[in-house]
């Protein structure tokens, strides 16, 4: 009877051991930056910016990759299931305004401007199931020292992608890059004329 209870042991514990894992998720960032392989310093000018974290709403703060299907129900938002972002779309964003514009020269000012940016969209949409887009939308506000006057800007970028989780990150990755130029040139306007 001993033996029958051991062998019987050994059976559930193999069979825990044989047990199907998970598929390996998916985990994504937005890749390498465009022109991040140049290093630029800048000495004697204006300071630096001051770059507070990306906000977005609540529906923003997981690290799932979004999606929408119009064709279906446009109301419902969904995530990939064995895909996802590495980090919230925030903080991936966070991540890439510093590196991007930290080397670019701040307002001429004693200070640095404080630069706020709000994410309000951060999604693949379906039209149909082979027909699908992303849509970046997002806000920056910009605080000159000094007591200047606040300046905002709105943009809303469209990109088509494959109807897939890779085709999401691929599309909005290269929205984020066609976007951060957009801003610079917004910031290097809103500095010259204030």
């Amino acid at each position: 009877m001993k033996h029958v209870a051991t062998l019987l042991a050994t059976l559930a514990l193999t069979a825990c051991s044989l047990a199907p894992t998970a598929l390996p998720q998916a985990v994504y960032d937005l890749g390498p930056g465009a022109g991040t392989g140049a290093v630029v310093t800048t000495t004697g000018g204006p300071l630096a910016w001051r770059i507070a974290d990306v906000t977005a709403p609540p529906w923003l703060s997981s690290d799932g990759i979004a999606y929408r299907l119009n064709f279906q129900q446009a109301q419902r938002l969904a995530h990939y299931r064995d895909s996802a972002w590495a980090a919230p779309p925030a903080a991936l964003l966070t991540q890439r305004l510093r590196e991007q514009l930290a080397a670019m020269p701040g307002c001429a000012s004693s200070s640095p401007a404080l630069l706020a940016v709000h994410l309000d969209q951060f999604e693949q949409q379906f039209n149909s199931p082979t027909d699908s887009h992303v849509q970046l939308r997002l806000t920056a506000t910009l605080w000159p020292a000094g007591g200047e006057a606040a300046r905002q800007q709105t943009w809303s970028l469209d990109r088509s992608s494959t109807p897939d989780a890779s085709g999401a990150v691929r599309g909005l990755a290269q929205a984020v890059d066609a976007w951060l130029p957009q801003l610079a040139g917004w910031l290097a306007s809103s500095c010259q004329n204030p």
